[in-house]
């Protein structure tokens, strides 16, 4: 449930039946009602009264919120990670950063999401602090979805490789104040996202 979600196959406002999920997935209503409440309390789903569970259809002004509170733990993890990360560690965030190029000019659409949430996934684990990247994992959960949305728009691509390369360079540079920057405007939600996210997403 929580990858058709993600991956948009289950879209905000969806009605979540029990019963059609549970035939779905050969087993009874007992472990999909479990799963959806845990997927409510991570923000995916959301159970009310006599309605039932629908995938969370939050406001325009929650996406926002919620892309700045990510973008600046982000930027916090990039800054961490110039002073704490081994020459292993940066080795391999500029290779993976080589990697979404090719998959930018190359690979499928999924094959460059999963590229580039590998890149971000290095940076916070680089970061050497297991509580903030705890939190960061949490919250891009929630925001999967909508990153996945503003990923794919047309144009993207190329911007956020520019990004990377800033991101990257600063890393390997060991200039946190420069990696901060550049992550948090790497990850901001700019105005023509945001119009994009409303239309796909029936916001």
């Amino acid at each position: 449930i929580e990858r058709d979600i993600v991956e948009g196959r289950l879209l905000p406002g969806d009605k979540l039946d029990e019963k059609v999920l549970a035939a779905r997935m050969g087993t009874s209503r007992t472990p999909v009602r479990e799963a959806l409440r845990a997927l409510e309390s991570v923000g995916l789903v959301r159970i009310q009264p006599r309605i039932g569970a629908t995938v969370n259809k939050p406001t325009v002004s929650e996406i926002i919120e919620l892309f700045e509170v990510v973008g600046e733990m982000e930027a916090v993890a990039a800054r961490l990670a110039c002073s704490r990360a081994n020459e292993v560690e940066r080795g391999m965030i500029s290779k993976q950063h080589d990697y979404c190029k090719d998959q930018a000019i190359s690979g499928t659409a999924k094959s460059y999401f999963e590229a580039n949430i590998q890149f971000h996934s290095m940076i916070w684990s680089a970061a050497g602090n297991h509580i903030l990247e705890d939190q960061i994992i949490l919250l891009d959960r929630r925001l999967s979805p909508y990153r996945r949305v503003v990923t794919f728009n047309p144009g993207r691509h190329q911007e956020a490789l520019a990004e990377h390369t800033r991101i990257a360079t600063a890393i390997q540079g060991r200039d946190g104040e420069a990696a901060a920057i550049a992550m948090r405007e790497h990850v901001a939600l700019l105005g023509d996202d945001v119009v994009q996210l409303a239309r796909n997403l029936r916001l």
